[in-house]
């Protein structure tokens, strides 16, 4: 057996032929030629990026005009300003007061008038204040609480559990 320590034999390596001056200057020639091209293609894939971009600004822009022009009327417009993120604030509404009980105050006025012995005319007034106390307000009874939806597991379980107690009481004979 061979020891970690041991170095392998070395394989045969590959030598470079040598080139001739014909080929090392195609080799040259070669290599410019894929460095241009390597440079067109870079600006390609910029000039493309730089048209994506603009495609997905207007798309953007587009979709916001949409839903612009949508919006309530009573809302306007307003100017873009420049983004800013803040994170929303919980504000807590304050409860709306409860309106006054009114009182509903009506006033009669009776006049009589005399027919008596008596030559001046003389006239009565009788003032008479009502108040109307209003109804009190029954409130409707609440509603009864929703049943739990049953799955179809829970039906057939207690489906099970009635053959259960129907075949227990048959054999012994409780109810």
């Amino acid at each position: 057996m061979t020891d970690p320590t041991e170095q392998p034999e070395p394989t045969e390596t590959k030598t470079k032929k040598p080139r001739s001056e014909k080929q090392l200057a195609i080799l040259q020639e070669a290599r410019k030629k894929a460095l241009e091209v390597r440079k067109q293609n870079a600006e390609l894939r910029k000039a493309e990026k730089e048209i994506e971009k603009a495609e997905k600004e207007k798309q953007l822009k587009e979709r916001k005009e949409k839903v612009a022009r949508y919006k309530k009327p009573q809302e306007e417009p307003q100017e873009e300003p420049p983004e800013v993120w803040e994170e929303p604030v919980k504000v807590k509404a304050k409860p709306k007061p409860k309106p006054k009980a009114r009182k509903v105050v009506k006033k009669v006025i009776e006049v009589e008038e005399s027919e008596t012995d008596s030559s001046s005319e003389e006239e009565e007034e009788v003032v008479v204040v009502k108040k109307r106390v209003p109804k009190k307000k029954t409130q409707p009874a609440p509603a009864p609480a929703p049943q739990p939806k049953i799955s179809a597991e829970d039906i057939l379980r207690m489906r099970r559990q009635d053959n259960y107690n129907r075949l227990y009481n048959s054999m012994f004979k409780l109810g």
